[in-house]
Order: structure tokens, then sequence, then C-alpha cells
């Protein structure tokens, strides 16, 4: 598990090396943010920053994990079917599955409390 500050020093060169711009990276993690408990959906995230589907929110939030996996040096668990790849969200949230107590019953996307702390410190969201 990452500490706070890992995710801090992590954000930071992600942001340095530009890949911030010209993305809705930032959007995403302040909308994830003001969801109550930061749990939200890929739908209700494209809806959010004004992607047409819960795909693309999740392509893109997807990639923003990467990135700051990468600067972590992080690989997180893969699927456990198909192609078996990293679940990059894992970097920075956990999951709920879809049930009648999740938002529209789909998965839901809760924010890791380190990484939420550093957002906070960082004062990247409010």
């Amino acid at each position: 598990m990452m500490t706070k500050e890992e995710y801090i020093k992590a954000l930071l060169s992600v942001r340095d090396k530009g890949l911030l711009r010209n993305t809705k990276y930032l959007d995403m993690l302040r909308a994830h943010y003001k969801f109550e408990n930061q749990t939200i959906t890929a739908g209700k995230l494209a809806d959010e920053v004004g992607y047409p589907n819960y795909n693309t929110a999740n392509m893109h939030y997807g990639k923003l994990a990467h990135h700051i996996a990468d600067e972590l040096s992080f690989t997180p668990p893969g699927r456990k079917t198909g192609d078996k790849q990293p679940i990059w969200l894992l970097t920075i949230c956990s999951f709920n599955q879809p049930s009648e107590k999740t938002i529209d019953e789909n998965w839901e996307f809760v924010m890791l409390p380190e990484f939420l702390a550093a957002l906070e410190e960082m004062k990247w969201v409010r």
C-alpha cells in the first residue's frame, strides 16, 4: 500500500512531466472527490466531466492511474479472466461490485484514503 507522501511525489511527477495537460484528469479527480464517501461509478464520472459514456471515462481514468502507478513503480493485480492485464485503477481506488446497494447498481470506484489525503494536502481537491 502506498503512503500519502508517495502519492504526492507521484502526482507531482505526473504533473511535472506534462501528463495532466490537455486532459480531464484533474476534473475527474475533483468529480470523484465530491461524491459522497468519494465513491463514484464510471457512468457518473462520464456525466460529470462531459465524456460520452462510461467506457470513455473508464479508459481515461485508467490511463491517469497508470501514469501514477508508473511513478510509484507499482503494478496492480491483473484481471482474473481474459487478458489478465493489470487493473490500473487499483492504484488509486478500490471497487464495490454491482449490487442493489451501489450507485445505479454499477461498479463503484472508492478513492483510497492515502490517495485522498494526498489530493487534499496538495489542495488539488476541495
